[in-house]
């Protein structure tokens, strides 16, 4: 218990005498005398103004007076927003950048799986101890945790400048030996002569050699979540101090937009940044339709940095206790949200009776029936959540999409759902002042009626029918009359000495071929053959197609208005999921006492990272691996990336993976609605009361606030119930 007039000092809160201490305590107990909480808490303490420290912005003792100006509970809202924005741009980025870093890198979905867990694995260690610690000083941990993410998107962008990437042949060489050998290698053609050449061998190893790099990515993932925890768990608790109930569902509602707007836009800039070579000086003659063409895929990562570490700044000028905080206090005072005595227990303690608090806290927590169980409803959430990175990737198969334009495509349908699900959200909960309860309902009803939307990933472009993976070639001699499973290397390819090292389809008869070298085919037909790097008209000489020729690319089937019908369910699924977010922001605020705000919040970081977010993209990644029916393998037997899938299965379990999950969700969340009625909005932490009555929580979590003489009830184990 902090000491008169000491401690509290450092929160913004100070005892003016041991007489109001006195009173605060007999606010804890039953006593015979009635005053409204409003006036007894104007009676026991005030702010610190003269404290500049305490409600006045800046850094230690430099706390000038035109930053009052913007010392405002909207103005900091639109900042951490902004700050919230940038933070998911540098790292939402990932998962638009799988498949071209799976190339690159030379990794499989596992392994870019547990890049996407290492942050949770971080996170989630971050969070039970840092949730504690953030009560006393929110804005100052955001800005710590802000220039840590900042240092997690500038490690693996970095790589950009030591990896290797392909170089394009241009066969422009007098020697026409080696003319030849180029030439074929160039175009992937079919020809005895470099079964056993240098050039052959080295097609594609330069991923191998990146594959070093593959620390970094984690590394930076690792701090990653570290740094995004302080964000998680403080600013949704330093908000709800600044805001009114009702203001602070629309105020959430606004964060949560601003914020999310991350995931589109970091998509759309993304499709921008993939215009333009990594390196920013391609080879000459190399265009961005090219096969070897990477786009500058670390520019996603390092550009939103920057913006991350110029608004930690600012961030951490905000202090501990914004003025417009006190209003807002004595307002839950009068309705029976907390206590000044709980507020002065959150604020007040010192490091070690936070230390000494943390296991307590975290098992009056767990008592909670509605807490825990929606703490497990998230945890199933989040484990669908996790599939979402994996989209990008997905469309890029399912609808022959290149990663321009899947972030273009999928930026554009994120933010009308996002925008759409969140705004209304946000209107939803500040047109009435709903009882924590109902909006729990609320919450519940909109998961469960988007539950029938997520079929909607059945919506996709027919499968391609791969020859040596689906069906024999067409000329596979003997293999053609067995039953025995196809191969990509077969009679009419067996003296090409094909790899797949890179991956180059070509189509004829409606039947796709790994590459022109898979086909058979030996000579090409160029647009225009004096152009140096002239693109390709068709392949001659194939013996392994009907034809004897082949055009570049996959075949295509028809897709018409397929994409269109699947990113309309998409958004709509997207907006209902949302918009029960800003009830759910609102709910966990309420469902425990004051003092047990950030450590409830920590309990669910926690859970929902080592349940939901850690094995989520290990689970989804292996559900890809498995469907992959040709991996890209090296000369020396190293197994690279998946270049194709088994499309069909590979939606199905995906899908029916994620409808579990948001059932399981869904049923926690209607659990936790259950028993909302028997949940104390607040508990009383402190020691036991001057009548040796041992305090008990408070069962008003239907008080909505509306009648604001209502009295508020106490409870002790000798005299009962009365009321101040």
């Amino acid at each position: 218990m902090p000491e008169e007039g000491e401690s509290c000092k450092d929160t913004g809160l100070v005892i003016q005498n041991k007489s109001a201490a006195d009173n605060h305590e007999a606010t804890s107990v039953s006593r015979s005398e009635t005053m409204p909480a409003e006036k007894k808490y104007e009676a026991l303490q005030s702010w610190d103004e003269s404290d500049r420290t305490v409600t006045q912005m800046g850094y230690f003792n430099w706390r000038p007076r035109f930053l009052e100006v913007f010392n405002k509970p909207a103005i900091f809202t639109i900042v951490f927003a902004v700050s919230n924005l940038a933070m998911i741009m540098s790292y939402s980025i990932l998962s638009l950048i799988i498949p071209t870093l799976e190339s690159v890198f030379n990794l499989n979905s596992k392994q870019t799986g547990f890049i996407l867990m290492a942050n949770d694995i971080s996170g989630m260690v971050a969070a039970i101890f840092m949730a504690n610690y953030c009560s006393a000083r929110k804005t100052k941990w955001i800005a710590i945790g802000m220039l840590i993410v900042a240092a997690s998107a500038v490690i693996p962008a970095s790589t950009t400048l030591f990896a290797e990437y392909p170089q394009p042949q241009t066969g422009n060489t007098s020697a026409s030996s080696t003319y030849q050998i180029e030439q074929d290698k160039q175009y992937g053609i079919c020809n005895e002569t470099i079964r056993n050449a240098e050039e052959k061998r080295e097609a594609g190893e330069y991923a191998v050699r990146n594959h070093n790099y593959y620390w970094m990515f984690i590394l930076g993932s690792l701090l990653q979540g570290i740094g995004a925890t302080p964000p998680g768990i403080a600013g949704s608790t330093y908000m709800d101090e600044i805001f009114p109930q009702k203001m602070f569902g629309i105020a959430i509602s606004f964060l949560y937009v601003v914020a999310f707007l991350g995931f589109p836009i970091s998509m759309m800039l993304g499709a921008v940044y993939l215009q333009y070579y990594v390196t920013l000086d391609p080879p000459p003659g190399l265009t961005v339709q090219d096969k070897e063409w990477v786009g500058a895929w670390w520019m996603g990562m390092f550009y939103p940095s920057i913006a991350v570490l110029v608004l930690s700044f600012f961030v951490g000028l905000y202090p501990r206790q914004m003025p417009a905080a006190k209003k807002v206090l004595a307002d839950k005072i009068k309705k029976g949200i907390t206590s000044a005595n709980e507020k002065r227990q959150e604020l007040g303690r010192s490091l070690k009776e936070i230390t000494q608090d943390m296991i307590p806290a975290y098992f009056r927590m767990l008592k909670n029936k509605a807490l825990t169980a929606l703490v497990v409803g998230d945890m199933f959430l989040f484990l669908q959540i996790g599939s979402y990175s994996f989209y990008p990737k997905i469309y890029s198969m399912v609808f022959r999409l290149n990663p321009r334009e899947v972030g273009s495509i999928l930026g554009l349908a994120n933010l009308v759902g996002f925008g759409v699900g969140l705004v209304a959200g946000g209107v939803l909960t500040k047109a009435k002042n709903w009882k924590p309860r109902t909006l729990q309902l609320i919450y519940c009803i909109l998961t469960t009626v988007a539950l029938p939307f997520t079929f909607g990933l059945f919506l996709y472009c027919p499968t391609d029918t791969y020859a040596g993976v689906d069906v024999h070639y067409f000329n596979s001699g003997s293999n053609s009359t067995q039953l025995g499973v196809p191969t990509l290397l077969e009679e009419c390819n067996s003296d090409c000495a094909c790899t797949t090292a890179f991956y180059q389809p070509v189509c004829d008869g409606g039947i796709t071929y790994f590459s022109p070298c898979h086909a058979g085919c030996s000579d090409v037909e160029l647009d225009d053959p004096t152009a140096l790097n002239s693109t390709v008209a068709r392949y001659l000489g194939c013996s392994c197609t009907q034809s004897t020729t082949a055009r570049p690319g996959t075949c295509e089937g028809k897709c018409d208005n397929v994409l269109v019908q699947n990113l309309v369910v998409n958004v709509i699924n997207t907006a209902i999921n949302f918009a029960g977010f800003p009830a759910s922001a609102i709910v966990y605020q309420r469902v425990v006492s004051e003092v047990d705000r950030t450590s409830a919040q920590g309990l669910r970081q926690f859970a929902t990272r080592l349940f939901g977010t850690l094995p989520s993209p290990l689970i989804f990644g292996l559900i890809l691996d498995r469907m992959c029916s040709v991996w890209r393998e090296s000369d020396d037997g190293t197994v690279g990336n998946c270049w194709t899938y088994d499309i069909d299965r590979l939606m199905m379990y995906f899908i029916l993976a994620q409808v579990a999950m948001k059932v399981c969700s869904a049923l926690c969340l209607w659990v936790a609605w259950w028993f909302f009625p028997t949940i104390p909005e607040r508990i009383d932490t402190s020691e036991e009361s001057e009548d040796g009555g041992e305090m008990k929580p408070i069962e008003n979590g239907d008080n909505d606030g509306s009648d604001d003489n209502k009295s508020v009830q106490i409870t002790t184990e000798k005299s009962g119930t009365e009321e101040i």
